[in-house]
């Protein structure tokens, strides 16, 4: 059971972090103040979690053709939270540029290269889940990070 609930932790916060750094790529170019950029984060990662939370609820209630006890539906909320959670350590970083660490653009570069690193980690921790062979653990990092590296490359090749 451990390996599932740490799979599901690591492939939701990896949803949760794709959305995070496309959010501060897009702030990149007119960054707001740092406490607007924080709770942007902050909402981004609240409505994709409320909106997966959403559409998992109504996938298994159309499927099972009844409401759901509150045990189903925390279990809902138990799978999706992860999306919620383990993309904050962006949020945290423009927080500390809120309390004046540092400049709020400086924040958002640092948040996005947390990012990319945290995608690797997470990508790195689905690979030791899946694979024996330290190669192919490194390899999931990778792909993960590739897929965070594709956004940024959109946006530098159109902007």
């Amino acid at each position: 059971m451990q390996h599932t609930v740490s799979n599901t932790f690591a492939s939701k916060a990896i949803y949760g972090l794709i959305s995070v750094l496309a959010v501060l790529l897009v702030m990149e170019d007119h960054p707001p103040a740092a406490w607007q950029a924080a709770a942007t984060l902050f909402g981004t990662t609240l409505a994709i979690a409320l909106v997966d939370t959403y559409s998992e609820t109504l996938a298994a209630t159309l499927a099972q053709r009844r409401r759901l006890t509150n045990a189903e539906l925390c279990h809902i909320w138990h799978d999706v939270s992860p999306v919620l959670i383990g993309a904050q350590a962006p949020t945290l970083v423009l927080l500390l540029s809120a309390v004046g660490l540092f400049p709020v653009a400086q924040a958002i570069t640092i948040a996005q290269v947390v990012c990319m690193v945290l995608l690797f980690g997470y990508g790195i921790r689905v690979g030791q889940l899946l694979h024996e062979q330290w190669f192919q653990q490194l390899a999931s990092g990778l792909i993960v990070f590739a897929i965070g590296g594709l956004l940024v490359g959109i946006k530098a090749l159109f902007h």
